[in-house]
C-alpha cells in the first residue's frame, strides 16, 4: 500500500530488525515473574481504568510480557513456530514493514482499552494476525500438529479466523470476553491495513474470471457454421456436413434442398 511505503522511505532506518526475538524476551521475562509468584497475569493485563485512574503506566508494556501458558513444552514450541513466522515475514516485507504490522497491533490495542477502559487486554489477538499474515503469504508451508500430522498453513489460518469470528460472537459480558471481541477487531483491524487491497484485488480477478468463463461458455454454444439455404448448423442438426463453398462464400447443409440449391447458385 502507498502509505506503507511513504512510512517506510521516511521512518525505515528506524526499523528494529529481529524484532521478535525482544517480543519473545519480553514473554519470557513475564514467564519468569508469574512462576516465580512475584507478580500475578491481574498486574500485567492492559486495563485502561488501571492506567488512567491508578496512574498504572507500566501496563501499557508490561501486557507484552503475559505469555498463553506457564507450560515449558508449550512455550517452547510457542516461540519457536511465533520466530519462524516472524522471521519469514521480516525477510518477505523486509524489516520495517514488518515492525509497522507490530506497531499497528500494539497502537490499536492500547487505542481500544481506552475506548472500552473497563475491559482486560492482553497481547493474544493482535499477534494472531501475525500468524493471519504468514498463512496469507505462505499458504502451502506445512506444520506438522503433535510432530506427526501434516497440516496445510493455510487450513491453520481459516480455522483461526473461524475462531477469532465465534469469539467475536461471544454474547459474554464480562471484561474478559469484551476484551477479547474488541481484540478480534484488532487483529482483523491490524490485518487488513495489510491485505485489503490484495483482497480486494483478488475478488475482482475472480469476478473478471468468472465473466470470462461465461462468455466463452456463450461463445462455445454459439453455431460457428450456418446453412445459408436451410439454416441449419452443427449444433441443430449435427447428422449434417456443412460445407463452405469458396465460389458464393456461404455455407450450405449437403441435404438435398441445400444441394440443389447451390447447384442453382
Amino acid at each position: 500500500m502507498k502509505w506503507i511505503d511513504k512510512l517506510e522511505r521516511r521512518f525505515g532506518s528506524w526499523a528494529i530488525p529481529n524484532l521478535a526475538v525482544y517480543l519473545i524476551g519480553l514473554q519470557a521475562i513475564g514467564v519468569v515473574l508469574l512462576m516465580s509468584e512475584r507478580t500475578s497475569a491481574d498486574q500485567l493485563f492492559l486495563h485502561g481504568s488501571s492506567v488512567l485512574h491508578r496512574g498504572e503506566w507500566w501496563r501499557l508494556i508490561s501486557f507484552m510480557m503475559l505469555p498463553e501458558t506457564l507450560s515449558p513444552l508449550f512455550l517452547f514450541f510457542a516461540f519457536y513456530v511465533f520466530f519462524m513466522i516472524s522471521n519469514s515475514l521480516e525477510e518477505h516485507w523486509g524489516t520495517c514493514k514488518y515492525n509497522l504490522c507490530i506497531l499497528s497491533g500494539f497502537l490499536l490495542t492500547v487505542i481500544t482499552a481506552f475506548i472500552r477502559p473497563g475491559m482486560i487486554v492482553t497481547n493474544t489477538y493482535f499477534l494472531g494476525a501475525v500468524f493471519l499474515a504468514f498463512a496469507t503469504i505462505f499458504p502451502h508451508v506445512t506444520f506438522r500438529l503433535f510432530l506427526l500430522i501434516p497440516v496445510k498453513v493455510k487450513l491453520l489460518g481459516w480455522l483461526t479466523a473461524v475462531g477469532y469470528v465465534l469469539t467475536l460472537l461471544n454474547p459474554g459480558e464480562g471484561a474478559a470476553a469484551m476484551g477479547q471481541r474488541w481484540g478480534v477487531m484488532v487483529a482483523f483491524a491490524t490485518y487488513l491495513l495489510f491485505f485489503a487491497k490484495d483482497l480486494i484485488n483478488g475478488v475482482r480477478a475472480t469476478q473478471r474470471r468468472k465473466v470470462f468463463t461465461e462468455e466463452y461458455e456463450a461463445k462455445q454454444e454459439q453455431a460457428r457454421h450456418i446453412c445459408s439455404y436451410c439454416g441449419a448448423t452443427e449444433k441443430s442438426h449435427p447428422e449434417l456436413r456443412l460445407r463452405y463453398c469458396s465460389v458464393t462464400g456461404k455455407c450450405y447443409g449437403g441435404c438435398s434442398d441445400c444441394e440443389n440449391s447451390s447447384d442453382r447458385k
